[in-house]
């Protein structure tokens, strides 16, 4: 078994739920080596290094040129998600765990890409919901056509798009095994003129979302966030022959209406899974060949391509074709623009 030397960007709560994945690994031996926060004299801070033993920098390049890592998980703010990234591939990390957004522009991601292909390392986004036991209890259930042809997928967040927003859409694209969207139509509101939240303060945000994006096969998502959709992160998997709700709240998380079996609404036993455990020892998996991260760093792309998409939707009050081409933050721009 492999030992792994793990360094953190960022020490903040979302590094805390890192660390305790990397302790419950089964595939190597994890060395907790350095983190990096500028909030050095934070709380927060001060407790993960005192319950994880890393020594700490308020650098990050610093930490990276001093240090040796073999994994390294980027757990900041999205705007220093790409040069973070960045940085860690070019000082050798073998293994990278990014958190979600990918990052605020296809340029920034491309560049990301770009950075870990050419050194060689294995970048995977923070996209652990694809690890939810009943996820992936839907997906087995898809495949084996249990409500027929999957037509509409429908998911909803009470967030914004760049937050549990990139969520909901990557668990779409999973749901539908990743085929690539060909259109997407959108419209958002900033009524609030809201800057960030707790966990993405340095972001604008919009008020609601609403995206529409069709994809290759024909199957058509349905896409709300925000203020006036419904807050449960929830999924609803409609088919030629049946529905599968995934993340009910309140109730049993996966429920599924089969026209094959006439039974009604069934719920289907499911294990107990430590999504963050199951994420990180595929990351190891990746890096010594075993597998493909499920939440790769293109597929990581891909959900950011969608949200662009529906921002620049809403930006030309049309429909965008695939590829989008545009490699701003259109979001950010529209703000500029005194549009919303």
């Amino acid at each position: 078994m492999n030992t792994y030397r793990v360094g953190f960007i960022g020490c903040g709560g979302i590094a805390g739920a890192h660390a305790a994945g990397y302790r419950a690994v089964q595939n190597a031996q994890i060395d907790f080596v350095a983190g990096a926060d500028v909030n050095a004299s934070s709380d927060r801070v001060k407790r993960f290094v005192e319950r994880y033993g890393v020594k700490l920098y308020t650098d990050y390049r610093e930490m990276l040129a001093k240090e040796q890592f073999d994994l390294v998980s980027v757990c900041t703010w999205p705007r220093t998600h790409c040069e973070g990234t960045i940085a860690a591939a070019e000082h050798g990390a073998k293994g990278i765990m990014s958190e979600k957004p990918m990052a605020v522009n296809l340029d920034e991601a491309d560049r990301m890409i770009e950075a870990c292909t050419k050194a060689g390392t294995t970048l995977a986004i923070g996209h652990e919901h694809r690890f939810d036991p009943q996820s992936v209890r839907a997906k087995e259930l898809l495949r084996q056509g249990e409500i027929g042809r999957l037509t509409l997928a429908w998911g909803h967040c009470g967030a914004d798009l760049m937050n549990n927003g990139t969520h909901v859409i990557d668990l779409i694209n999973y749901f539908n095994d990743d085929v690539e969207p060909v259109w997407a139509m959108g419209q958002v509101d900033r009524r609030r003129k809201l800057e960030g939240r707790g966990n993405h303060p340095d972001m604008v945000i919009e008020d609601m979302a609403v995206g529409r994006v069709g994809y290759k096969n024909g199957v058509t998502a349905l896409i709300e966030l925000g203020e006036w959709a419904h807050p449960a992160y929830q999924f609803h998997l409609i088919g030629t022959d049946g529905i599968i709700d995934v993340n009910m709240p309140n109730a049993p998380t996966l429920k599924v209406l089969s026209s094959f079996r006439h039974v009604g609404w069934t719920a289907p036993d499911l294990p107990q899974v430590d999504v963050m455990r199951a994420e990180l020892e595929e990351l190891i998996d990746a890096v010594e060949g075993r597998a493909v991260h499920r939440s790769s760093a293109q597929r990581g792309r891909a959900a950011l391509e969608t949200i662009m998409g529906i921002f620049e939707s809403t930006y030309r009050r049309a429909l965008i074709e695939f590829p989008v081409t545009i490699r701003d933050f259109p979001l950010e721009r529209m703000i500029k623009e005194g549009l919303l």
